[in-house]
């Protein structure tokens, strides 16, 4: 039988049997005679649980005697000859085959000798979260291959072969390399999606399938650490519990820098955990999302991680878990994202690359040089960053790429100047859990930790926010005054409430000018020393009137 029959022979037998079938024949699977004297056929045959078998078949004949494959560089992997022999290999560094370099991958480097004009050879490994789905939070999952990469100019092909517990949508499925490929629509299907007749020129790839999970119950796990819960299922635990870990071994440092806790008691008295949940994106965000936290306007929602990242290198998932987790605290600590969601995104990347780079994470260390370079290319650009004032939860004024690094330049710049994460820490003491909702309010704590002002620095950047700073003394006073109003008053409640409503409109960014700013920030000071006289006068005034209506009422007087 010639190799183009039996390579038919199998096309039929992906119509007629299940997947689990087709691994039954293997052992039919023959390169099929391309008109390339060098051929690769990938094939990725995904588990139940998302797991593949990654196999890599390698054709030769005629003149040729070398070439090079990416081969797992940290996992095991097996290379048997079908035909022919291996007499040399070397496993190289990528970047001088593939030009970049790709962190999870070596070049194996191979010569070879036919045998009778032809040679083969067969690759195989394990990859583990090939497929990725949480199915307690959607049915919906994506493949994402390993790296495909190979000599150049050599024929390619490639199929994914599903386990019947997945339908593949043919819709989401692309060979992504300089440009993006579609699957052979004649011999594809919702279990098996075959790639073939590539430019010669595409030898690095990738391929991405959405599917939908058809069968099974989800295995649910729900862990907890301290304040923390997990809520995912089976197959992720020893991710989720790598997350619950850091996030313990740096709650403390946390409560140090933000000044406050996370810790929340229901009505009943029991402790409400932070919530944690891996998902899986859209068909188009595969990257693009590491994490969120619902904002419903009054709360803060569970912490969201994408489980793609659990296959970056360590540290990359742990910075964007951390990332997560500081969002919960610049909320306790009394700074909302819906009017400084800049300020909560800058914080939340610097802080959290900054513990995960103390932790000797490698991936953490490599976010931070890639901010840094994106930082100063983009400063390089732009000397105006006022578009950040104008972002909030519902709102972008630019690519979010753009944003995140322009808010975690400003942040960082300041860090840098005033003593790091030390200088944050002196900020949210200073702050002491009061809520801020501007930037002008903002600048002055800033400037108070930083015991100068930094309005000039803002305000070079584009933020054009008000040097409170000046009136420190004054805004010091009122501050303590308000607070040592007896909060369970209920007399001297409306007059704290007034004090602060007259403090903040003397701290916000509203265009008052200087002499109005004094003034306002005097009347507060005033209302708040003396509210309790200000109060027995009100209290009198109103009983004395109502005293006077009531007579005349009676016609006393």
């Amino acid at each position: 039988m010639t190799s183009a029959l039996r390579f038919w022979l199998i096309v039929l037998l992906i119509f007629l049997f299940s997947p689990q079938a087709l691994c039954l024949y293997d052992d039919l699977w023959q390169v099929q005679q391309v008109q390339s004297d060098k051929y690769f056929r990938y094939d990725f045959i995904v588990d139940g649980e998302g797991n593949a078998l990654v196999r890599i078949r390698f054709y030769a004949r005629g003149e040729g005697r070398s070439s090079w494959v990416l081969v797992p560089r940290f996992s095991e992997w097996l290379n048997y000859t079908i035909k022919g022999r291996i007499y040399k290999w070397v496993l190289e560094d990528t970047e001088r085959y593939a030009g970049s370099q790709y962190y999870f991958y070596s070049v194996l480097d191979f010569q070879f000798m036919p045998e009778g004009n032809e040679f083969e050879m067969l690759i195989e490994y394990n990859f583990s979260l090939a497929a990725m789905f949480v199915e307690n939070e959607s049915k919906y999952g994506i493949f994402y291959s390993p790296m495909i990469g190979f000599e150049g100019k050599s024929g390619f092909e490639a199929a994914v072969i599903f386990s019947k517990r997945f339908r593949a949508n043919l819709d989401e499925a692309l060979a992504i390399g300089k440009s993006s490929y579609r699957p052979d629509s004649k011999l594809s299907n919702s279990s098996f999606i075959f790639f073939r007749m590539m430019p010669a020129a595409e030898n690095l790839l990738r391929i991405q399938v959405g599917f939908e999970v058809i069968s099974g119950e989800p295995n649910l796990v729900t862990i907890e650490s301290g304040i923390f819960k997990f809520n995912t299922v089976k197959r992720y635990e020893a991710h989720a519990w790598k997350i619950l870990k850091l996030y313990n071994s740096t709650y403390e440092t946390l409560i140090d820098i933000f000044n406050t806790t996370l810790e929340q008691y229901l009505p009943s008295g029991s402790r409400k955990n932070i919530t944690v949940r891996f998902f899986v994106p859209d068909f188009n965000s595969l990257m693009a999302i590491g994490g969120y936290v619902p904002f419903s306007g009054r709360e803060l929602g569970d912490i969201h991680l994408n489980i793609v990242f659990a296959r970056y290198i360590e540290g990359y998932l742990e910075v964007i878990a951390l990332h997560e987790l500081i969002h919960h605290f610049l909320w306790k600590a009394g700074i909302s994202p819906q009017n400084l969601l800049w300020f909560h995104e800058g914080m939340a990347q610097y802080i959290s690359i900054e513990i995960a780079s103390s932790l000797d994470y490698e991936g953490a260390k490599m976010i931070k040089d890639e901010m840094e370079n994106r930082s100063k290319a983009l400063r390089a650009t732009l000397s105006d960053f006022s578009f950040l004032i104008d972002w909030t939860p519902s709102k972008a004024p630019k690519d979010l790429n753009t944003l995140y690094t322009a808010a975690y330049y400003v942040v960082s710049r300041l860090a840098e100047d005033y003593g790091g994460l030390k200088y944050y820490a002196r900020f949210f003491r200073a702050l002491n859990n009061k809520s801020i909702r501007d930037n002008a309010a903002l600048c002055y704590y800033l400037s108070v930790a930083a015991n100068e002002s930094v309005a000039n620095r803002l305000n070079a950047l584009g933020f054009n926010v008000p040097d409170i700073y000046a009136y420190w003394p004054l805004i010091n006073a009122i501050e303590k005054a308000i607070g040592e109003i007896n909060p369970n008053s209920i007399i001297l409640k409306p007059f704290k409430d007034i004090a602060n409503i007259i403090y903040r409109v003397g701290t916000s960014s509203e265009g008052i000018f200087i002499e109005e700013r004094y003034l306002i920030l005097v009347a507060a000071l005033i209302i708040a020393r003396f509210a309790p006289l200000i109060a027995l006068l009100t209290y009198s005034s109103l009983i004395f009137a109502a005293l006077i209506i009531l007579l005349k009422v009676k016609k006393v007087l």
